[in-house]
C-alpha cells in the first residue's frame, strides 16, 4: 500500500495536528499577555500623567462651571469642596542659612504662656502650629499669639492619626475645622501647615502622593524640620533637649527646630536654648507664606 494512507501516514498526521496546535496555542497565549502589558503600561502612564498635573502649583479654584465638567464622581471629589481653602499664590524666597526657625507643635497647653513669656522677654518670634480643639478652648492665648506677632498655622483638629489620614477628603475636613478656628481669632486664613506626624509618616504613606499634590494645588506650602528637640520621646531631660538644638544647628542651612509648647521641659528648656544661640550670634525667625518649604524630601 506505500507509506500515503499506511498507519505511519496516519500516526505522523497526527503528531504534525498536535504540535501545530500547540504552537498556535502557545501564540495566542503570547499575544494576550502583550497586549495586557501594553494596556498595563498606557494605565501606568496615565495615572503618572495626572499625577503630576495635580502636583503643579498653579492653583485651579473651582468654579460653577467647572462642576459642571463631567467627571467620575467617586474619584477626586474632594478638587470641588472646601472652596474657602485656597492660599493666594506668591513669590518664593528661600530660608536664611544660619537663621533659627522655632517652631511648636500642639498647642496651644497650660504651658503656652509661659513660652509666650520667655519669648517676648528675649524679643525672639516663633511659628506655632496649633490644634484645632486646643485653639478653640484657648481663644486669649492664640489672640495673644497673633498681637505679639508670632505666625499661627494649622497642624490638626482631633490629633487623630487613622482619621484624619483615612483619605485626602478626611484630611481636607480635618484641617478646615482648624483653619476656621485660626480664623475666628486672627481674621485670617492660613497659608503654611504642618502634617501631623511629619509630611511622611506610616499612617499617610497610602495617600501622601495624592495628598501632598491636592495641598500644593490648592497654593498651601507644608514644613517638616532638620532638628527635633526630643521633647515628645521618653526619657527625655532638660539637658538633652538644650543639647539636642544648640549642639545640631549649622551655619549652612536654615535651622528648623521641633518643640512641643504642651511639654514642661521643653520650656523649662526654652530660654537656655535662646540664650546659647544668640550668644553665638544666630537670627532667630519665622517661617512665612513666601519662604519656600523645608521638607523631608527635599
Amino acid at each position: 500500500m506505500g507509506y500515503w494512507g499506511s498507519v505511519k501516514f496516519f500516526r505522523h498526521l497526527i503528531l504534525v495536528t498536535l504540535l501545530m496546535t500547540t504552537v498556535i496555542l502557545c501564540s495566542l497565549c503570547l499575544n494576550l499577555i502583550f497586549k495586557k502589558d501594553i494596556i498595563m503600561v498606557k494605565s501606568t502612564s496615565n495615572i503618572k500623567k495626572t499625577a503630576e498635573n495635580s502636583v503643579s502649583i498653579k492653583q485651579t479654584r473651582p468654579s460653577e462651571s467647572e462642576n459642571a465638567v463631567e467627571q467620575p464622581q467617586s474619584l477626586f471629589v474632594y478638587k470641588n469642596k472646601y472652596k474657602e481653602l485656597y492660599a493666594e499664590p506668591v513669590e518664593e524666597k528661600e530660608l536664611i542659612n544660619g537663621n533659627i526657625y522655632l517652631t511648636f507643635d500642639d498647642g496651644p497647653s497650660r504651658y503656652t504662656s509661659a513660652f509666650l513669656d520667655i519669648l517676648k522677654k528675649h524679643q525672639v518670634h516663633a511659628t506655632f502650629f496649633v490644634v484645632g480643639t486646643n485653639v478653640e478652648k484657648n481663644f486669649d492665648i492664640v489672640r495673644r499669639m497673633h498681637k505679639e506677632g508670632h505666625v499661627i498655622a494649622v497642624h490638626t483638629y482631633s490629633h487623630r492619626y487613622r482619621d484624619i489620614y483615612s483619605d485626602v477628603d478626611s484630611y481636607l475636613s480635618d484641617f478646615k475645622k482648624t483653619d476656621d478656628a485660626i480664623c475666628k481669632v486672627t481674621g485670617k486664613r492660613s497659608t503654611i501647615f504642618r502634617f501631623p506626624g511629619g509630611s511622611i509618616n506610616i499612617f499617610n504613606y497610602r495617600i501622601y502622593t495624592e495628598l501632598s499634590a491636592e495641598m500644593l494645588r490648592r497654593g498651601y506650602r507644608y514644613f517638616d524640620w532638620n532638628i527635633s528637640a526630643g521633647d515628645a520621646t521618653k526619657k527625655i531631660t532638660r539637658a538633652s533637649i538644650v543639647t539636642n538644638v544648640v549642639d545640631n544647628v549649622g551655619r549652612d542651612r536654615p535651622n528648623i527646630v521641633l518643640m512641643h509648647d504642651t511639654s514642661e521641659l521643653s520650656l523649662q528648656s526654652l530660654e537656655k536654648i535662646i540664650v546659647s544661640l544668640k550668644m553665638k550670634n544666630y537670627v532667630f525667625s519665622t517661617l512665612q507664606k513666601n519662604s519656600r518649604p523645608l521638607t523631608f524630601t527635599r
